[in-house]
């Protein structure tokens, strides 16, 4: 051995410092990869919260009632009856997580008795809520109304006008998509258009 490979050796110097040991290189090598690893999963869990924020947001808005489907129970009637309608209606759901269903000055929903009598709803006035949004749903909490409405039964009057009731806190199941906006809970669907 040289006098120079011999201080190399005892010193802890390679003799070729041009090539890594193997034991250094595993390590490095392993690190580099989970470094990567750990980077595209950031990248990945960051653009899954931004387009779960996107779609939260997508609700925040005015809305049109475009259509109206809901089985109400009519004392007067043996069995629910599907009321449709509910044009004018507009939904606004407020960035601050209020919001109101407003009937305005009126608006009709129809339905048929069992035995084929027409049935006529008619709302008017605001609803007002507090709600949260959650991916696929909306809680929605009352928060007092103004509302009011007359039911008909074959062209008659049945009871007087009554203030809505503030029903208890509800879940829905929410899809958005751009300018449509539908709210379902399998008793109640409503389908909205962004005003």
């Amino acid at each position: 051995m040289t006098r120079s490979a011999r201080i190399a050796t005892v010193s802890g110097m390679q003799s070729d410092p041009g090539v890594a040991p193997r034991s250094y290189r595993v390590p490095i090598v392993v690190l580099a990869v989970l470094l990567f690893l750990l980077v595209g999963a950031i990248v990945v869990v960051q653009a899954s919260r931004a387009g779960e924020r996107a779609a939260l947001r997508c609700p925040v808005g005015e809305w049109d009632v475009v259509s109206y489907r809901e089985a109400v129970p009519v004392a007067a009637l043996p069995e629910p009856v599907i009321f449709t309608g509910g044009a004018g209606t507009i939904l606004r759901l407020r960035a601050d997580g209020t919001g109101e269903t407003d009937y305005g000055t009126g608006v009709r929903f129809t339905a048929s008795a069992p035995d084929g009598r027409p049935i006529r709803l008619d709302a008017a006035g605001p609803v007002r809520f507090r709600y949260e949004l959650r991916p696929g749903s909306i809680v929605v909490t009352p928060a007092g109304n103004d509302a009011t409405s007359q039911l008909y039964i074959d062209g008659v009057a049945y009871g007087s006008r009554v203030k809505f009731r503030d029903e208890p806190a509800a879940s829905y199941r929410l899809t958005c998509a751009g300018d449509a906006l539908t709210q379902d809970d399998g008793v109640l669907v409503v389908g909205y258009r962004r005003r």
